[in-house]
């Protein structure tokens, strides 16, 4: 993804108005400039954002008088135990202070409804490693004292992600601390600066490779750089609290960021890693320079009130309430960005450099014709909502009396999980309890892995009752190659690799199959809801839909265990949305499958199934 063009007149103003490099070798100087350039990078009309109160204190801390800066929410009889933060700043363990972190910390405060401690550590090259991690370990272990009963986070951005880090390995390895989560935003991890990320992005994007070289000549001189806990990767890092890992696609330190969070989940540490495509280094401070920081910022802080399961509200006389809008999960590999929703668990978008790649929809919403949906427990329609299973009549709800039949399954509107994060890809994951009209319980889980030049995602189905479970399931994504326009889809060409379709009426079967051809060629204003089957598949077993238009060419491809697919040309969509792009999608079973039983899955109690299906693109 190209650099968000909102920050191009921040970087200009740093690269030409005498703010870099950072560090110039004067130490007093440079604080100076950075706490000024802390202001300006905040943005026009900044105010600064409003908390119950803060508190200015010191405490005794390793090297003498510790100061901290304490920052609390209103309100009153917190349902349970705030969380508390304890914050440590950027700036290259040789800038920065309490105030230039102050907005960050207020946003953490409200964002968590949380205590947040902000740590005045010690600075190099005047208090070398451990100065500062010694720093934090002590407003760490204050702060437990302090609150003991409340959840305890460590976090921080650039080189305080850096000592963040390193203090939730002493934490492990010293005892007496607990920590809830650890949150490491860009951090500074690599002394050895070698990962290609820093000749990427050493110039010219605030932060520089020069200066990076600076920071770790003053923060660890000589052998102190291969501490483990300054170099964090490679380091043994089993048994650490769970981690918010956030990192700035044109940053230096993106690449030591993204490898640490496919540490940590080798290591068996559950990882959130939040990429963050066409942002820079520092973004969490930038939200009044570009609107993306702010909404990846927020992204990162609803990330961590997941694993400290949602921020502590306050109770009042109409009692707490669940979050309203579900989170989705990010992932970039390359130009590829893929966002999965979290409320159904589908596809919301896929980017690839400046192509929608699916025909995606907004965040929060339910989209019309289920588009990048999971359909699950059966895809497409059920006559009627009806069907008998071990001798029970069963009754699943309609659409609507205009539309009286069942569609799509039970799970498109419902939360989903994150089960898992990696730089790769992130799973989701759902259960289908039992209900009048479907009396089973199913456990849903989806893996979707992006490429640079790939998507592959994998559904896997558990039957968790304790009776046999008959059930179907499809993916519902859009595929668009460039369309922009309602109807534009007629110039695009397509082959489907089947030849045998199901003959329809409404959406329903009708008894009778026909000879399908393939070769459809270009779409023009054929009109396609089509279930096909009789797959014909390659010599590796898997069968190939392809699609090409203006923006490039599109391949989607199913294993054996899709025996159907459902081509829609979405003629019947809402005004706007018609013929823009073709719905290709991977199905268990055709429409009526309950009802009828024709290629349903049926598990025992503990069986399991999977199935898997790729896209891959190529842009024109």
């Amino acid at each position: 993804m190209p650099l968000d063009p909102q920050f191009l007149p921040f970087l200009e103003m740093v690269n030409e108005g005498g703010w870099s490099p950072l560090s110039t070798g004067d130490p007093d100087a440079d604080r100076d400039r950075y706490r000024r350039l802390s202001l300006l990078r905040r943005g026009a009309g900044f105010v600064p954002e409003p908390v119950a109160d803060v508190e200015d204190r010191s405490i005794d801390g390793p090297g003498g008088e510790l100061r901290l800066r304490v920052y609390r929410v209103g309100g009153r009889n917190p349902s349970r135990a705030r969380p508390v933060v304890v914050w440590l700043h950027g700036g290259g363990w040789m800038l920065g202070d309490l105030d230039t972190v102050d907005p960050i910390c207020r946003r953490v405060a409200n964002a968590l409804r949380a205590v947040v401690v902000s740590v005045d550590y010690r600075l190099a090259p005047e208090h070398p490693h451990p100065a500062a991690l010694d720093d934090a370990m002590a407003a760490l272990r204050w702060a437990a004292e302090r609150w003991p009963d409340a959840p305890l986070v460590v976090g921080g951005d650039s080189a305080g992600g850096g000592l963040a880090a390193g203090a939730a390995l002493r934490a492990r390895d010293e005892g007496g601390l607990r920590l809830a989560v650890q949150v490491l935003a860009y951090p500074a991890l690599d002394p050895s600066q070698a990962l290609p990320s820093v000749a990427e992005n050493g110039s010219g994007l605030f932060l520089t490779a020069a200066d990076m070289a600076d920071f770790y000549a003053a923060h660890v001189p000589g052998g102190l750089a291969h501490d483990p806990r300054v170099a964090v990767l490679g380091a043994d890092l089993h048994d650490l609290p769970p981690a918010v890992v956030a990192t700035a696609e044109f940053d230096p330190l993106r690449d030591e960021g993204d490898r640490y969070a496919e540490q940590l989940s080798a290591a068996g540490v559950p990882v959130t890693h939040l990429p963050g495509p066409g942002l820079v280094h520092g973004f969490l401070a930038l939200g009044g320079v570009a609107a993306a920081a702010a909404v990846r910022r927020d992204e990162v802080l609803g990330a961590v009130a997941d694993l400290l399961d949602g921020p502590a509200g306050e109770v009042d006389v109409a009692g707490t309430w669940p979050r309203t809008q579900p989170l989705g999960a990010w992932v970039q590999r390359g130009d590829a960005r893929l966002a999965v929703d979290l409320r159904g668990g589908g596809l919301r978008r896929l980017v690839v450099g400046g192509w929608d790649v699916l025909d995606g929809y907004p965040a929060g919403t339910v989209p019309a014709g289920r588009r990048g949906g999971v359909l699950l427990p059966w895809p497409n329609r059920l006559r009627a909502g009806r069907w008998r299973w071990a001798d029970r009549d069963l009754q699943l709800d309609v659409v609507s009396p205009e539309s009286p039949n069942a569609i799509h399954g039970l799970v498109s509107a419902q939360p989903w999980s994150l089960l898992a994060s990696s730089q790769d890809g992130v799973t989701v994951g759902t259960l289908v309890e039992p209900r009048s009209g479907y009396p089973f319980r199913l456990a849903a889980a989806v893996d979707y892995r992006l490429a640079p030049e790939q998507l592959t995602v994998t559904v896997r189905v558990r039957n968790a009752g304790d009776a046999d479970a008959p059930f179907g399931v499809g993916m519902h994504p859009y595929l668009h190659v460039g369309a922009a326009e309602e109807g534009g889809l007629a110039d695009a060409e397509l082959t489907v690799p089947a030849r045998t379709a199901l003959d329809v009426d409404g959406g329903l079967p009708v008894g009778t199959r026909r000879a399908f051809d393939g070769a459809v060629g270009r779409i023009g204003d054929r009109e396609l809801d089509d279930p096909v089957t009789d797959l014909v598949r390659d010599d590796d077993g898997w069968a190939r839909v392809r699609l090409r238009g203006p923006a490039g060419a599109l391949e989607l491809a199913v294993d054996g265990s899709w025996p159907w697919l459902q081509v829609y040309s979405g003629d019947t969509l809402p005004s706007g949305q018609r013929r823009r792009s073709l719905a290709v999608e991977p199905m268990t079973c055709p429409p009526n499958a309950l009802a009828n039983e024709v290629d349903l899955v049926v598990l025992t109690p503990g069986e399991t199934w999977s199935g898997t299906w790729t896209l891959r693109w190529t842009p024109a």
